[in-house]
């Protein structure tokens, strides 16, 4: 379980570490705990236990199925499935809409998150979470503009090579007649005069 902790933590920092918005947004929850349960997504609880350091980067994480004691410091933040389902809904909706101003911010509390804590601490959390949410929304936002780019290119390209079936017909009737003509021509030219 270790390895896990370390790589978990090092994704998370080395995410941090590139994004400078965030990272200044996580140096706020600097030598807070913060517990993250994770409720019906895997087949047992998950409970990440999260020390962020004055760098706001994390210091420690620990990952265990045990609960831990309530205590006042503690900034705790539950995710159901619920919460995890309405968001990929959300984002796959955006994506396959045609529409080009959905909105990608939308009231992530009462969906299955649930932040418990400070209420200053709450709201950098609920900043950060929004601002993730946000960031995935753009990312597939852009997919979605480089898979439309992408048809209608396609669509451009093949569209000199397509023929409607009775423009086919049409040109399988004169490659026809130009057959027979060859034919006939080759006739005539054989034939003794």
């Amino acid at each position: 379980m270790i390895g896990l902790r370390l790589t978990v933590r090092d994704f998370i920092n080395r995410h941090l570490e590139n994004d400078e918005p965030l990272l200044a947004q996580t140096k706020l929850l600097s030598g807070k705990k913060i517990i993250v349960l994770v409720l019906d997504i895997f087949p047992r609880t998950v409970l990440f236990d999260i020390e962020i350091g004055s760098d706001g980067l994390v210091d420690d994480m620990v990952i265990t199925d045990k609960e831990i004691e309530e205590n006042e410091d503690i900034l705790r933040i539950t995710i159901t499935k619920k919460f995890v389902t309405s968001r990929i809904q959300k984002l796959a909706s955006d994506f396959l809409s045609s529409d080009e101003n959905v909105s990608a911010r939308s009231s992530l509390f009462g969906q299955g998150l649930k932040i418990e804590g400070d209420v200053d601490d709450i709201q950098i959390v609920g900043d950060i979470v929004e601002g993730l949410v946000v960031r995935i929304a753009r990312t597939y936002n852009d997919v979605k503009i480089v898979k439309e780019n992408l048809a209608n290119g396609i669509n451009w390209f093949f569209s000199d090579f397509v023929v409607r079936k009775k423009d086919f017909e049409q040109q399988g009737r004169t490659l026809n007649e130009l057959m027979e003509r060859l034919k006939n021509l080759e006739k005539e030219l054989k034939s003794p005069r």
